[in-house]
């Protein structure tokens, strides 16, 4: 993972791997019993960790959908 840092804005480079992790950090999350009590911060929170994952699921799915290459025995 590589960070780059601008002010207050903060750009991840991730890969592939990365992302899929992120994405069952953010499904894990948002059922997490230590989400934010205030209503309005849950739903920033829950905004956010939803976001997370619809713009990065296909990525994080791509892993899956490569065929397996297995050894030939030979």
């Amino acid at each position: 993972m590589k960070v780059t840092h601008h002010g207050d804005q903060h750009l991840l480079c991730l890969s592939s791997e990365e992302v899929g992790y992120l994405v069952d950090l953010c499904h894990a999350g948002a059922f997490s019993d230590h989400l934010p009590r205030s209503r309005a911060r849950r739903r920033r929170l829950e905004a956010f960790l939803g976001d997370v994952r619809a713009t990065l699921m296909a990525t994080a799915q791509q892993p899956l959908r490569r065929p397996v290459v297995r050894p030939r025995n030979g």
